[in-house]
Formats: C-alpha cells, structure tokens, sequence
C-alpha cells in the first residue's frame, strides 16, 4: 500500500511535470511568427511567479487553495484595432489558454498541502518549489531581448 509521502511525491511529479509542459507550450509562444509586448510578457511571468510564491505559503499553514485564480487573463490591455496583427491575437489567444492550464495545475498542486491526506518534508517542499521558480526563469529568457553588443564594466 501507497504510504502518504509516496502519494505526495507521486501527485506532486504528475502535477508539476503538467504544470512544465504547458510552459514548454508558452515557450513555443516565442517564435517569430507571434507577436507581443513586453507589458503582456510581464504579466504572464508576474501571474506565474506569483501563483508559485502562493503555492508554497499553502505548505506553510492551512490549505486555502480555493482562494488561488483558476483562470488566467491579461491585464495588459490589447493594441489598439489598427495595431493589431494575426499573430498578436494569436499569441493573446494561446497564452492566456496555456496559463489558464498552468493556473490549474498549480491548484492542484496546492491541493497537496493538506497535512491529514498527505506527509511532506521541508526538503521536497522546497525541491518542487526550486523547480517550479527555475521553469519560470527558463522559458521567461526565451522572451527577452538577446545581448546585440559588448560593453567593458568603467574603470575604477
């Protein structure tokens, strides 16, 4: 029979290997052919930093996992109509359906948290939640800007 902490390291792995693949579909989001402004990458990885730092305050306490967001939309308003082009509704379209995936996983994630159905320690906490923050950063670099030129630091 399945002990409590093997049923935690179970979940948490499908959970967090879920929450990891829509990333990698964000990802995808950062080819050429979609476009997007930096206020809405901002949000994307703002909502997902955010719900991670959540998450993990739900193993410190109480689970209040109802209370996180089940859906995702972007508080960065569109471009104007003139502005607009096919792959900047696309990406919109896209990104805020795989957040909204990420979201949920990540519910479910916290879901786990509840002491009397589940033993955790400390340690697995923080190696889910190091993983969780490391994807982040990942796919977030994909995003930015690439180094165009070199620079010496000025003497002191």
């Amino acid at each position: 029979m399945e002990t409590r902490n093997e049923k935690f390291r179970r979940l948490a792995e499908l959970r967090l290997t879920r929450v990891f693949q829509n990333m990698n579909s964000i990802a995808n989001l950062s080819a050429p052919k979609y476009k997007y402004t930096e206020a809405e990458i901002s949000d994307l990885f703002e909502t997902y930093q955010k719900l991670g730092v959540e998450c993990r305050e739900y193993f410190k306490g109480p689970s209040r996992f109802n209370e996180m967001p089940s859906t995702f939309k972007f508080t960065a308003p569109d471009l104007p109509d003139d502005e607009t082009s096919v792959g900047h509704d696309r990406f919109r379209y896209l990104a805020e359906n795989r957040m909204t995936q990420v979201v949920q996983f990540t519910r479910k994630l916290a879901s786990l948290s509840v002491k009397s159905n589940y033993t955790y320690t400390k340690e697995e906490v923080n190696e889910l939640f190091d993983a969780y923050e490391q994807k982040g950063h990942e796919v977030e670099s994909l995003f930015l800007p690439l180094t165009e030129e070199f620079h010496f630091k000025p003497k002191d």
